[in-house]
């Protein structure tokens, strides 16, 4: 039996139409206007380019979502080619038919489910473009085509779609108008950063990432146009190293610049910070920039601080996280109590908690322990990589009796279960992991939860108790 899905009415309808193109063209000023995103979809993916041509012509959205189509196919395949040739042919004329209402050209491909989002209006953050006449049948352009886009810039030169977007820009000024609403940056050149301030709109940037720098300078570079970025709601740095030596001096002056930009940022409300170690022993300075309350905070791969780790508490920035994320940062060693009023403090609106391989040892989880129990909103828990025994584990789950909303719960095996070699034993870490399960199902009504060991020392993969299959190097051991 076959397990393709079955094609629904609207699907078959518009199969159907298409076997006959000149048929369709005719129909179009007679169906139902929500159709024709799904008629839309299926010549775009039929290669049924007049069709394609006579529905842009006319299309009677706000937004017509390209990049949800697009992304099935390399960019400037013979569909997409079409489309964009004819959204040019409409930009150079006047007026326009009464039903022509196109307004964003929606290029982005990620996050979209197309037939979700094309009947709906502009997003909030880009003005509205086009204005009607009530006297007349036909629509009159008063503001430039907005041209939505999520851009990736490197050292090795520009993608093809912001080279053919930025000569498209030059052929039709002041009839098109490019916006960014993601901009990830792997260290271009100072001319990517020229021209992308000089043809794109950034005021309108929602989300930056900046990757993967061997010379941090480029920080430098960059920090200009923060400022303009005034709707910036999410910042990730991550890779930022240095491959050379840098001076003390130098290096305080990047950190200071950039961070100064930060205080600029009045929308912020995700930060992730990840394997940054330019920025190790400067993380408290970065984090005491942002004068926003964060949802969101990541700190991973990274090594901090007895000082870092002390004032990571104190910031303001950090009283009404939704998530917070630790991964990879080795707590072993540093003191419980940061931790503790961190959870204190964020408690009541925290719903995630990541300490995943944090290593951190009974005695610290007791100290966090009262703090933890109080997170009533927590759905979500990982707690993989700590070095915690078989009691230490028991009295974890009593005190996540009262949350009640935990939906994914990730727990480290028990210590217990290895050898001196740190080699699990299949039959012990049965008994305990069963053990716990058992213990837990008597507290409360559990909803997905997992028991993980360590990481392998030479494969790095970690084994989940009763869900993946024992890697080779410790089945050979």
């Amino acid at each position: 039996m076959s397990s393709k899905p079955l094609l629904t009415l609207q699907e078959l309808a518009a199969q159907n139409l298409l076997r006959n193109e000149a048929l369709a063209i005719r129909a179009l000023q007679y169906l139902p206007k929500l159709f024709l995103p799904q008629l839309l979809k299926q010549a775009y993916d039929g290669n049924h380019l007049q069709v394609l041509r006579a529905i842009v012509s006319s299309w009677p959205f706000p937004r017509l979502p390209l990049g949800a189509l697009k992304k099935r196919t390399p960019y400037l395949e013979t569909q997409l080619h079409v489309v964009l040739e004819e959204v040019d042919k409409l930009l150079i004329q006047e007026v326009h038919p009464r039903e022509y209402k196109l307004e964003v050209l929606d290029l982005r491909s990620v996050g979209q489910n197309y037939l979700n989002v094309w009947p709906g209006t502009m997003d909030d953050w880009l003005p509205k473009t086009t204005q009607t006449d009530p006297c007349c049948s036909k629509t009159v352009m008063t503001h430039p085509l907005k041209v939505v886009v999520d851009l990736r810039l490197n050292n090795r030169g520009q993608s093809r779609l912001f080279s053919y977007l930025l000569q498209w820009s030059d052929r039709r000024k002041g009839l098109l108008q490019l916006y960014c609403n993601e901009l990830q940056i792997w260290s271009p050149s100072q001319q990517n950063y020229r021209k992308l301030s000089q043809k794109v709109n950034l005021d309108y940037v929602e989300t930056l990432g900046l990757h993967s720098s061997c010379s941090p300078s480029f920080l430098l570079n960059v920090a200009p146009y923060l400022r303009q970025m005034r709707k910036l709601r999410e910042l990730a740095l991550s890779s930022i190293r240095e491959e050379h030596f840098i001076s003390i001096e130098k290096r305080r002056r990047i950190i200071t610049r950039f961070s100064l930009q930060l205080l600029k940022l009045q929308s912020l409300q995700k930060l992730h910070l990840d394997a940054v170690c330019f920025f190790e022993g400067h993380l408290d300075q970065l984090l005491g920039s942002v004068k926003t309350s964060l949802d969101e905070l990541a700190v991973t791969n990274c090594n901090l601080s007895v000082s870092e780790w002390s004032h990571l508490s104190e910031f303001p920035c950090v009283s009404q996280l939704q998530q917070l994320n630790l991964e990879n940062v080795r707590l072993t060693g540093l003191s419980p109590e940061p931790l503790q009023v961190l959870l204190v403090k964020a408690g009541p609106t925290l719903v995630a908690v990541d300490l995943e391989d944090c290593h951190l040892e009974d005695g610290q989880l007791y100290a966090i322990l009262p703090a933890l129990s109080k997170c009533s909103k927590l759905t979500k828990f990982s707690f993989y990589g700590n070095q915690i025994s078989m009691p230490a584990m028991k009295d974890l789950l009593h005190h996540t009796a009262s949350l009640i909303h935990l939906r994914l719960e990730l727990y480290p095996v028990p210590q217990d279960s290895y050898d001196y070699h740190g080699t699990p034993l299949m039959q012990r870490m049965q008994r305990h992991c069963d053990e716990l399960m058992n213990l837990l199902k008597t507290i409360r009504n559990p909803g997905r939860v997992f028991f993980g060991t360590d990481r392998c020392d030479q494969c790095c993969n970690r084994y989940i108790y009763n869900k993946t299959i024992m890697c080779n190097c410790w089945i050979s051991y």
